[in-house]
């Protein structure tokens, strides 16, 4: 005969009278760190232990309680009584400009006093009345035709869960369907009963109150509420509430991020619908594209790693092996999960460091870089002298690094993960030197397809205002870059009348034109003429101002021009035009630098734009290098380039 309250450990399954509750050995550290609550959870699994038909959720309980160690609430009243007061302007404000200018007051406002500021754990604070609430919901919603196709383990992970940032605890189901899905569901004309999962989640992207501010990263995430009725926030406060909205329905919609695009500033977070054929399919607030497409939605971003956060914690997640080493502070989470190559067909990359690690760490990092610093966006662990990292997308260039004091040290060389799976060491050849054409200081991805509104235009001179015999003497036939692109010309006739005249269809948009004589470096000057009423911050003049940062255009479409009338007849040798831009290319008068990676940037000298060439020319640059131009005179956008086949490529 046993007295009550003796445990007896029987295959793994810890035993207590009737009176009491079953559960595994696994839950006992949890439930010892709920201290006084832990009789709240006991009672979730006793609910659930009763009746064989409940075997299911008893298993979810359980699962839920044995990650409830790594999720927390924040408490403050100062973000409270931000939210309260932001939830005021919601109510009574719609435009983006007036929210924003609430919004920023506000912050100024509350962010200063930020420093009430607690996170309590789950285990000490839940209740079993929240949890099994929870739990039979999401049984429900599992049974909606959007999650027909989920396993048990990926319900877990994408219905399931009771929360999914940090935000306090809270009734999230019955908040949305009150306040956020009534409006989605009026935005897709069909009838309800047709409506897919995939309608749901372009609803979603195309939230019409979808302004994009940004938060500083320490500050707590959204309530409930006011994420149920937001009318501005971050990507993130965005995809948190896609993943409620959706998954209060059943559609399951995870969270995923990478730390930092590999090819300029700032990293991003955005949605994926997990499909049928269990592929992700990205979606992000304000896309115009096709589901799925979110990532290749901006030309100028590759993610170098995606990463998912999950709720379960991830025993292969760079939290639970880096034993004492520091490491950054983007991977220290214990519900990261790598998704890369769910995305992407993607490369594994062994690197042999050249340099020592500092305090015999034994973790190293794939560092891209922001456009000042290298940030580490994939790590491994060092294994018979050489360190494998895993899964890495493709079309990018990432340093070897060490993680030490808070910054990055390199290990070795930087290396090109080509879009064919190969791998260039970038180490330079200081026995080879090359010369080089420089053109701009940074990628032109993003607005490249600027110059197509010059494609099919054309330069013309007259000795009539009217141009009514008119003389071509340039066409552009092809897209012109972002760059100053010059033309010489043969003919010594003179005209006093010069003109760009924009192709069909077009709205004459142009940012800089100049023109020039023979043997000399002094741009003609005129009267700026032209037709078509401008737009009103884009006059004709702004064509010819000498500023590649203003441009002219026409609020008129077809026929547009815009051009000169000299005091005298000219003969005009060169003409150098841009097209509008983003102000990266080589300009007139201002001071750039170039830097070649060997270990640090090392200096390549000094030189100073001009408008004879608008293009920067150094000679015995180390062949096979890493290189970056910095404008010394203004901006801040900067990227690495290789130079091959005589052209700057961008990475």
């Amino acid at each position: 005969m046993f007295k009550q309250g003796i445990i007896f450990v029987l295959l793994g399954i810890i035993v207590v009278p009737a009176s009491s509750v079953s559960y595994p050995k696994s839950l006992e550290s949890n439930l010892k760190l709920a201290g006084k609550n832990s009789a709240e959870l006991e009672k979730v699994i006793r609910h659930y232990s009763n009746h064989r038909a409940d075997t299911l959720k008893r298993k979810a309980a359980i699962f839920l309680i044995q990650n409830m160690d790594v999720h927390e609430s924040y408490v403050s009243k100062t973000w409270d009584n931000f939210q309260s007061e932001l939830d005021s302007l919601y109510t009574k404000e719609d435009r983006p400009s007036e929210l924003i200018k609430g919004f920023n007051t506000l912050y100024e406002k509350y962010n200063q006093g930020l420093q009430d500021v607690v996170y309590v754990s789950d285990l000490k604070t839940i209740s079993s009345q929240f949890l099994i609430k929870n739990i039979d919901e999401a049984f429900m919603a599992w049974k909606s035709p959007f999650a027909k196709h989920l396993n048990f383990q990926d319900f877990c992970e994408y219905i399931l869960p009771y929360r999914i940032a940090t935000e306090p605890l809270a009734d999230w189901r019955t908040e949305f369907n009150k306040q956020f899905i009534p409006d989605m569901y009026s935005r897709i004309r069909k009838q309800k009963d047709s409506i897919s999962a995939k309608d749901i989640c372009n609803a979603l992207k195309t939230y019409p109150y979808g302004t994009i501010t940004f938060f500083q990263s320490d500050v707590p995430d959204y309530n409930i509420h006011t994420l149920s009725v937001m009318r501005l926030g971050s990507c993130r406060y965005y995809s948190i509430q896609a993943a409620f909205a959706g998954r209060s329905l059943g559609i399951p919609v995870a969270l995923d991020n990478t730390p930092q695009w590999a090819t300029r500033s700032f990293g991003h977070e955005w949605n994926a619908f997990i499909s049928p054929n269990n592929k992700p399919m990205a979606f992000g607030i304000g896309d115009q594209v096709e589901l799925g497409k979110h990532i290749e939605n901006v030309p100028d971003r590759i993610p170098p790693k995606i990463y998912r956060e999950t709720f379960a914690k991830q025993p292969s997640s760079l939290f639970f092996i880096k034993n004492e080493e520091e490491i950054p502070p983007q991977f220290d989470s214990p519900c990261y999960r790598d998704v890369t190559k769910d995305y992407y067909i993607t490369t594994n990359v062994e690197v042999k460091p050249l340099v020592a690690a500092p305090a015999n760490k034994k973790l190293a990092y794939l560092s891209v870089f922001d456009n000042k610093n290298w940030v580490p966006v994939a790590w491994s662990k060092k294994e018979n002298d050489k360190f494998i990292f895993s899964d890495v997308n493709r079309g990018i260039v990432c340093l070897p690094s060490y993680y030490h004091q808070g910054g990055v040290i390199p290990a070795a060389y930087p290396v090109v993960l080509r879009k064919d799976g190969s791998v260039t060491i970038l180490k330079p050849n200081l026995s080879k030197r090359d010369t080089i054409t420089l053109k701009r200081k940074y990628q032109d991805r993003m607005h490249s397809w600027l110059g197509y509104a010059m494609l099919g235009g054309k330069f013309q001179v007259s000795n009539d205002s009217t141009f009514k015999d008119a003389v071509d003497i340039y066409n552009i036939a092809v897209k012109p870059e972002q760059y100053f692109q010059t033309v010489y010309l043969t003919t010594a006739d003179q005209y006093k009348y010069f003109r760009y005249l924009s192709p069909k269809g077009s709205y004459g948009e142009v940012s800089e034109i100049e023109v020039y004589e023979k043997d000399t470096n002094i741009k003609l000057s005129g009267k700026v003429i032209g037709n078509n009423k401008a737009e009103s911050d884009r006059q004709h003049y702004k064509a010819f101002d000498g500023d590649i940062l203003t441009r002219f255009k026409s609020q008129e479409a077809d026929g547009t021009w815009v051009g000169l009338a000299f005091d005298t007849p000219k003969a005009i040798h060169r003409i150098s035009y841009l097209p509008r831009n983003d102000g990266n290319c080589i300009d007139n008068k201002q001071l750039y630098e170039l830097f070649y990676w060997d270990n640090k940037w090392v200096s390549l000298g000094r030189q100073t734009g001009s408008n004879e060439t608008y293009r920067l020319i150094y000679n015995n640059v180390p062949a096979n290098a890493l290189l970056l131009l910095r404008n010394l005179t203004k901006g801040t956008e900067e990227r690495v380039f290789t130079y091959e086949n005589g052209e700057q490529v961008w990475w």
